[in-house]
């Protein structure tokens, strides 16, 4: 594991001209967030990965990904923080549990949460975000592992203005389109749990 290392440090700064990409900490590299992940990488984004089976992180790796040993690793100098976690109770224990990522996000930082929350969870993480001055964007996925693969998820997105407009051209690596429905980041996961988007 190379907790040590900078974004600019080792293969991957060798392998992308500097300015080329966004720093990226990307949290939950599982059997949806790996291949998103392997997008972003391909796109010539720096990421810095961690998962909690840290098995599921390698594929990332080793296309040139740096290992975060915990999530507050991953966020580390990044621009921007993606979370791709299971459910409430997992995003509970990585922002407020034993992880406390929460704490740790840099005043700035954008986050983009594209997992699958409950409204009552996105209405506290907004106000949470908020509170530090960390840019919070929903932007939960429709599609299959496949779909992730082949760079042809759909996107529901909702936040600030400026913030999902900084999110977009991480969500296109990874996307076939993105449908904006609302500033508030909660719209986004209504539409998710009522599964009320026509994916066309």
């Amino acid at each position: 594991m190379c907790h040590g290392m900078n974004f600019r440090d080792g293969a991957l700064a060798t392998a992308l001209p500097r300015g080329i990409g966004m720093r990226v900490g990307f949290v939950g590299v599982g059997e949806m967030g790996s291949p998103m992940a392997l997008r972003l990488l391909a796109a010539g984004h720096e990421l810095r990965v961690w998962n909690r089976t840290e098995e599921r992180a390698k594929p990332a790796i080793h296309e040139g990904a740096i290992a975060a040993g915990t999530p507050a690793e991953a966020e580390l100098g990044a621009d921007a923080v993606i979370t791709m976690l299971l459910d409430d109770a997992a995003y509970e224990e990585v922002l407020f549990g034993v992880h406390r990522l929460m704490d740790v996000l840099s005043a700035g930082v954008l986050h983009i949460l594209c997992g699958t929350i409950s409204v009552a969870l996105a209405e506290l993480l907004t106000a949470e975000h908020a509170k530090r001055g960390v840019r919070f964007v929903g932007a939960p996925v429709f599609g299959s592992v496949a779909d992730a693969a082949e760079g042809r998820l759909w996107v529901v997105a909702a936040g600030a203005d400026e913030a999902v407009e900084r999110a977009r051209p991480l969500l296109e690596t990874f996307s076939r389109g993105i449908t904006v429905v609302g500033r508030e980041p909660g719209e986004a996961f209504q539409v998710k749990v009522e599964g009320g988007l026509a994916m066309g």
